[in-house]
């Protein structure tokens, strides 16, 4: 009998160690379960608008939207011009609807043998009535930006100090004069000229 007691004893011990095992893995899970408890979240998302860039465009007397081109003005040219005759025309520097304001600059070249000759006159203002009679005159009102002054090949400041225009101000008048003066040398006659003027808008800052 004493032989089959020692066995017995280390089976029981055996279940009660497997038991005991069990147990202390039971606590551990127990454990970790509660440390992996989810907790509550939350998010708002915000949602920015459209941006959109601007536009900036300069006219001249309505014409040339959109970017850059050429435009001629037709009245300002006169034929079988004659030392002491004029011509003068209003030329309206505009912004385009819903554009950005600008800040605008004019430069100007002349070309041709009759170039040497002729008088320029630029004003922020219009161009007067022209005469009917005699000698064809006209002179422009305002406020004057350069006066009789000669345009050559090399490009000139005409409006060398920025006009701007912004806000309410979507269009102002500059003027523009051409003069063949009196006492014109002979070698002047049969010659021939064409001026161009530049205008460049920039962005206000």
């Amino acid at each position: 009998m004493s032989r089959h007691a020692g066995p017995r004893r280390s089976r029981a011990g055996e279940r009660r160690g497997r038991v005991r095992v069990l147990l202390s893995a039971g606590l551990v899970l127990g454990l970790g379960s509660l440390n992996t408890m989810a907790s509550w979240t939350d998010d708002a998302a915000l949602d920015v608008g459209t941006i959109q860039a601007g536009s900036l465009d300069l006219l001249v007397a309505g014409n040339l939207p959109g970017q850059g081109g050429t435009t001629t003005t037709p009245t300002l040219g006169l034929t079988d011009m004659v030392p002491g005759e004029s011509v003068a025309v209003t030329v309206p520097v505009q912004r385009a609807a819903s554009t950005v304001g600008f800040a605008y600059t004019a430069r100007a070249t002349a070309a041709g043998a009759l170039a040497p000759y002729l008088r320029w006159t630029v004003t922020v203002g219009s161009a007067g009535t022209p005469s009917s009679s005699g000698l064809r005159t006209n002179t422009c009102g305002g406020t004057a930006l350069v006066t009789n002054v000669t345009l050559s090949g090399t490009p000139s400041d005409v409006i060398a100090s920025a006009r701007t225009l912004s806000g309410a101000t979507m269009s102002e008048n500059v003027c523009i004069r051409v003069e063949l003066p009196s006492g014109t040398a002979n070698a002047a006659q049969g010659a021939s000229a064409t001026a161009s003027f530049v205008f460049a808008a920039t962005q206000l800052s």
